[in-house]
């Protein structure tokens, strides 16, 4: 009874520690892929800019960039610094959003042709997509510490579930750009805009309607581990494989030839409940 009553109380203890940031200290540093001087240089961070901290070594803090990877900031360059978020006019977040989608639009479609030695197309992305949504910040003097309340600000008015219709827990993977897989079935989702990358990734599909009477289909993440699944995206179609073998060739509508690997149509969602 006594060591479990010492586990609850460490576990309590961490859970109340806060996060903790970093301010850059130097003029122009380098932001690595791991923690050595040899690594992928990521993106560059600029004097006073702020980062979330979520670790570090002996002489390296570990910081989370756009993409949701773990990046590394040598340790002599920054400083640890209290910080709160400073109130960013309305206006200006929804035109940052903008350019944090063109960002990463951008990403997206230039990982197709970058060639980074060792890596493969997921870390390239997410590499890309790190560097210019830094960039984006950059422009606009925002600390990259504040990523996540732009990215995830709503207009006052959010989306109101008035009538259910379905729930499903579902393991989707990453194909292309907004392009997930449903793991177990011949499923293809593409979402609105979205910045989750990997494979067997958690999901919940949500469908209902809202108060404005609209059907709406949302593709939903946790923002971490027992959170719940409310980091939404919205479905913009549904489709299923009719081809997938390499070295296809497609016509497009505009008369053009393309290589393909993967042929789809639209469908309609239909899993188990």
């Amino acid at each position: 009874m006594f060591r479990l009553l010492i586990i609850y109380m460490l576990f309590f203890s961490f859970s109340l520690i806060a996060q903790e940031y970093i301010e850059i200290i130097k003029t122009d540093i380098n932001i690595r892929m791991n923690p050595t001087t040899s690594s992928t240089i990521v993106g560059h961070a600029f004097l006073g800019e702020v980062y979330k901290k979520n670790g570090e070594n002996a002489k390296w803090y570990s910081v989370i960039l756009p993409s949701g990877e773990t990046r590394w900031i040598y340790k002599k360059l920054t400083k640890i610094v209290d910080y709160t978020n400073p109130e960013i006019d309305e206006k200006d977040i929804f035109i940052i959003q903008d350019d944090i989608k063109t960002a990463s639009n951008k990403a997206s479609l230039d990982s197709n042709d970058e060639i980074i030695n060792g890596l493969n197309k997921v870390d390239i992305n997410n590499i890309l997509l790190d560097r210019y949504v830094l960039l984006a910040l950059q422009k606009y003097s925002i600390d990259p510490a504040q990523y996540d309340l732009i990215l995830n600000y709503k207009k006052k008015l959010k989306r109101e579930i008035i009538q259910p219709v379905a729930n499903h827990l579902v393991s989707v993977s990453h194909i292309d750009y907004d392009l997930f897989k449903i793991d177990f079935a011949n499923i293809y989702i593409e979402t609105k805009r979205c910045f989750k990358l990997g494979t067997a990734l958690d999901a919940e599909i949500s469908i209902y309607y809202d108060q404005e009477n609209y059907f709406v289909q949302e593709l939903c993440f946790e923002d971490g581990y027992g959170k719940g699944f409310n980091n939404c995206y919205i479905i913009k179609h549904i489709y299923e494989s009719v081809l997938n073998e390499p070295n296809l060739i497609v016509l497009t509508n505009d008369g053009k030839i393309k290589k393909t690997n993967l042929v789809l149509k639209e469908t309609i969602l239909n899993l188990p409940e």
